[in-house]
């Protein structure tokens, strides 16, 4: 995810296109400035572009349909006779959806700051890749306390399962701890239990989910047939610039017709192997990662987590 570059220039084939960015490392917060300076001796109309572009598929009558649509877009002139470095600045809007995934997975988004020379038409000489990520503050003490997601029963196995999670808004880089009770009174194989944080990317009908942590207890019981399971796990939230917020995106343009919605969720996901190998009963719980927690509020321990 993020495939970011850290490269600071780029180059085209001819040595006198260049693009330098002020900033370190190609990563912006939206409402932030993007600024630099470029260089170019051809005696011709050009500009510097930034663009914000959205990729995904569209289904349309038994058909999948690559849809592109451009949802941000500033320009700035240039000087055409200059022969010495230009300088230019743009300021990002407020509300920006972040940067995701590679340009060869749908659904992604991506920017970039872009060298364009015009003649008979536009050509792209130069570009530079850019990063957004918004910085997303919550400030909601209730979601602080620990939160009760069952029970959930299984008919066709005839299982139970309670979760308790010490909450349920969490920053990058927090420990998640899960508590679960597993009641299973027909004594059924359970062949494995697997826990994993996954992040979810959601745009029209396009999904696409990757698991980010697992957890760091062993929670398989191979051929177990008790009657009770109880388990206490943790789950790391990596703490790591391309990972985006849990987030919700509306962009509407009703001039051109183009519009598009995000979510980007996480979940924790429980599947739990019943009988069988390939009998899978799956559970997800959401949960809500942010970048800071403006009020923060004691948390419950795990000792307080093993009372359902």
């Amino acid at each position: 995810m993020g495939n970011r570059q850290q490269k600071q220039q780029h180059h085209s084939h001819r040595r006198y296109h260049q693009i330098e960015l002020d900033h370190p490392d190609t990563i912006y917060l939206p409402n932030g400035i993007v600024s630099g300076t470029v260089l170019t001796t051809k005696k011709c109309k050009s500009f510097i572009l930034l663009t914000g572009i959205i990729r995904f598929e569209k289904h349309k009558q038994k058909q999948i349909e690559n849809c592109e649509i451009i949802f941000f877009s500033s320009k700035l002139s240039l000087i055409s006779s200059c022969t010495t470095k230009q300088n230019f600045r743009f300021h990002l809007n407020e509300h920006l959806p972040p940067s995701f995934n590679n340009l060869n997975i749908f659904p992604n988004i991506s920017y970039s700051i872009n060298l364009v020379y015009k003649k008979s038409k536009e050509k792209i000489y130069s570009s530079i890749p850019i990063y957004i990520y918004p910085y997303i503050q919550i400030d909601q003490p209730s979601r602080l306390t620990p939160l009760f997601f069952g029970s959930i029963d299984n008919q066709c196995y005839k299982t139970n399962i309670k979760i308790k999670i010490n909450r349920s808004v969490f920053k990058f880089g927090d420990v998640i701890q899960i508590f679960y009770e597993l009641q299973n009174p027909s004594e059924e194989y359970i062949q494995k239990i697997d826990i994993s944080l996954g992040i979810y990317y959601l745009v029209e009908s396009n999904i696409y989910q990757e698991d980010i942590s697992n957890s760091i207890e062993n929670t398989n019981y191979i051929l177990s047939k008790h009657k009770l399971i109880r388990h206490h796990t943790l789950l790391n939230i990596p703490n790591k610039t391309f990972l985006p917020a849990t987030l919700k995106y509306k962009y509407d343009e009703r001039d051109n017709r183009s519009f598009f919605n995000l979510s980007i969720d996480y979940k924790i996901q429980f599947k739990i192997y019943l009988g069988n190998p390939e009998d899978l009963w799956q559970i997800d719980v959401p949960i809500i990662v942010c970048n800071d927690l403006l009020s923060q509020t004691e948390v419950q321990t795990s000792d307080s987590l093993e009372k359902l």
